[in-house]
């Protein structure tokens, strides 16, 4: 059996859970979905009644100095405020005892009145919310509850109609439909996470390690292991197979025994064959241990996906929380304020992660992470009690030196622990811990938002960071030997200004990837999430759309990094997708609609996932006389900081076109000028590689 034999059988395995966790949650999806809408029309009405009730109260409290049912004054402001504050309601009328409509607030449904008066003719009903049903009226269900003036022995004086906006009740059965949907695909992401940490990585690892072990034996490699430390089923295996291997080795001390005893004529024809048999099938002898500690590097997946998942669940509503903060700052407009604490926090990152890295090294990675993962929480906790928009700035710095110390720290506790040959390996569980706590995070945080509030959202997110810190605990750690060279040092100042001179790596850095991190930014952000809760929704559904963005990341990029490492023309990925960006940002001049915000969602993640992938190895591509000169730590260290630059840039950019113009003009503007950078790219490398061939 080879490895990808049973690599296939894992993953079938795997699909059987999933099949099974997804036909469990599709039913308790199904089921809560008819429950609440059985109970929504009914809890509305209730409520509409309880509200009718209160507006009956106010009325009767006015004629109880003496005013006429008739000539009451501010009754329709009165409603106004009512449905201003619950935005169900689309019409409250007040009749007189004929089903004349007296006063109202809102837009009446066709054919009301008849149904006033049929109701004016009607026997009253009870006054007990239980009691009263709707009528479904042109888009509208409407409540009628009858007036009794105390004044006049209670007497019936008139009607109090109320329309419950039908479109209203269907759009909350969406909003619900969306959030179950957005669950059942968290719930999918977040049971393969926790599967692949239980047991993914280590069942595969364990297999691989038995089949090596299965290999060898085939070929005639008798040679043991010196310890075999799995204590599962796949190591109790290996253990017979060792015991299995002791004995013969046994088996052939004996029959060296044995020819020891015999005489020379005889010894001198059977010890030859005796001595090609152990070297034929290596008895005897130990086998080393694989390059790259499988065990150990799979365990930085989690915690370092539980912390992420921390941060991202503030994505979708930070722009708004700081809304609410939101004081006045002289010569900055409201729409740049907004965008400082997002732009800080990129920027910390981006400035600090080549000192915290040189840092983790000397303090040690588990200790680095720990520190990190400790100032986080207690960003998270502050950020969550904060009183202005002065101390957000501060709590929000001290989460992003957290979130950059364990960025850096987990990266090189990975690099500590895999060679040359399995780097890959060891980066795919880094990324892709970020990508899926991308996916998790901002629907998350965004339902959260919605439910509990803002600042009990940053509490979760205090809770789930100091979980992360109980994972961290139980990795070990292991200081960086001294001869290994850490990988994206900081350059020095003289060679980043050569850098900054040089004609390559400036095309690839300010035209395509700070270009590129500044719609990201830009728009994900901040002009994504500002705009749809601008339109009348809700932080969810910026959450939901963040998390669409992260699916097709999590879905092409894989796709897009196979096909460029067999491509030589990595650039008209790069190309492509800061083009398809951009023009995601044009869709809003065609339509200010949701369904333009949402294709500007799907080309951003479309583009992203282009140009993510091919970005760095053009790097080395591009700049083999920068590589050769400075060293690869510097060249990709000067980079991989103007990168993070453009992170920092995006939503700042973003704010003082939205001071300037209005949220269509700030898409558009961002989006052209992408689409142009995406173009100079592509000439820009074509002429490069022209003058590099007439060189050659």
């Amino acid at each position: 059996m080879s490895l990808l034999d049973l690599k296939r059988f894992y993953w079938q395995v795997t699909a059987i859970i999933m099949t099974a966790m997804i036909l469990a949650l599709a039913g308790i999806s199904y089921f809560t979905q008819d429950a609440f809408e059985r109970m929504l029309l009914p809890e509305l009405e209730r409520k509409a009644g309880t509200v009718g009730l209160s507006a009956a109260s106010l009325m009767n409290k006015a004629m109880g100095f003496g005013i006429s049912y008739t000539t009451l004054y501010g009754v329709a402001e009165s409603f106004s405020e009512i449905r201003r504050q619950n935005p169900e309601l689309a019409f409250i009328g007040a009749t007189d005892r004929g089903g004349k409509l007296l006063f109202e607030s809102g837009n009446r449904a066709p054919n009301i009145e008849a149904h006033m008066l049929a109701t004016a003719r009607a026997p009253a009903q009870q006054q007990n919310p239980g009691d009263w049903t709707t009528v479904l009226i042109g888009g509208q269900y409407v409540l009628s509850i009858p007036l009794r003036s105390i004044s006049e022995n209670n007497e019936r004086i008139g009607d109090l109609h109320i329309g419950i906006s039908q479109s209203h009740v269907q759009n909350m059965m969406h909003e619900v439909m969306l959030d179950i949907a957005v669950v059942l695909c968290v719930a999918i992401f977040f049971t393969l996470e926790v599967l692949r940490f239980a047991a993914g990585n280590r069942l595969e690892s364990s297999l691989a390690m038995l089949t090596e072990m299965l290999a060898r034996l085939a070929g005639r490699d008798f040679r043991r292991i010196p310890v075999i430390s799995l204590n599962d089923e796949i190591g109790h295996v290996m253990q017979r197979c060792d015991a299995l291997l002791a004995t013969i080795e046994q088996r052939h001390d004996q029959l060296r025994a044995m020819l020891n005893g015999l005489d020379a004529e005889t010894r001198g024809t059977l010890e030859p064959k005796l001595n090609g048999l152990r070297a034929r099938y290596q008895l005897g002898q130990a086998i080393t241990v694989p390059a790259i500690e499988r065990g150990v590097l799979s365990d930085i997946r989690a915690p370092f996906f539980v912390f992420i998942l921390a941060e991202e669940m503030t994505r979708s509503f930070l722009p708004a929380y700081i809304m609410d903060l939101l004081v006045p700052i002289q010569g900055l407009s409201p729409q740049v304020v907004i965008g400082l604490p997002i732009a800080l926090f990129m920027l910390i990152v981006a400035i600090g992660q080549p000192y915290l890295g040189a840092w983790s090294e000397r303090a040690g990675r588990r200790n680095a992470m720990l520190a990190g993962a400790t100032l986080s929480v207690g960003g998270f906790l502050a950020t969550a009690f904060a009183g202005s928009l002065y101390d957000l700035l501060l709590w929000r710095s001290i989460c992003a030196l957290g979130y950059a110390t364990v960025f850096v720290a987990a990266q090189g506790y990975i690099l500590d622990r895999v060679d040359e040959s399995s780097r890959t390996e060891g980066f795919a569980l880094f990324v892709g811990a970020i990508m899926v706590a991308t996916i998790c995070g901002p629907s998350i945080g965004g339902l959260l938002a919605d439910n509990m509030g803002f600042r009990a959202a940053f509490l979760v997110s205090a809770v789930i960071a100091a979980l992360s810190l109980l994972v961290i605990l139980r990795l070990p750690d292991r200081r960086r030997d001294a001869h290994e060279e850490a990988e994206d040092r900081m350059p020095s100042f003289s060679d980043f200004l050569r850098l900054m001179t040089n004609s390559r790596f400036m095309l690839l850095t300010a035209v395509a990837a700070i270009p590129a991190k500044v719609i990201l930014t830009g728009f994900g952000f901040y002009l994504v999430p500002l705009y749809i809760v601008s339109i009348g929704s809700t932080p969810a559904m910026a959450g939901r759309m963040l998390m669409i963005y992260a699916v097709l990341m999590v879905l092409i990029v894989p796709v897009v990094a196979r096909y460029a490492n067999r491509q030589t023309r990595r650039e008209y990925l790069v190309a492509a997708g800061l083009c398809l960006s951009g023009i995601g940002g044009l869709l809003t001049v065609i339509s200010g609609s949701f369904a333009a915000i949402f294709g500007v969602v799907i080309l951003l993640g479309l583009g992203q996932a282009l140009s993510i992938a091919p970005q760095g190895a053009l790097v080395g591509e591009l700049c083999k006389d920068e590589v050769a000169r400075f060293g690869s730590g510097p060249v990709y260290g000067a980079y991989r900081m103007l990168e993070r630059l453009g992170n920092a840039l995006g939503p700042i950019l973003a704010g003082l076109l939205l001071v300037r113009y209005d949220y269509i003009g700030a898409f558009a503007i961002i989006g052209a000028g992408v689409l142009v950078c995406g173009l100079i790219f592509a000439a820009g490398v074509l002429s490069t590689r022209r003058n590099q061939a007439v060189t050659v």
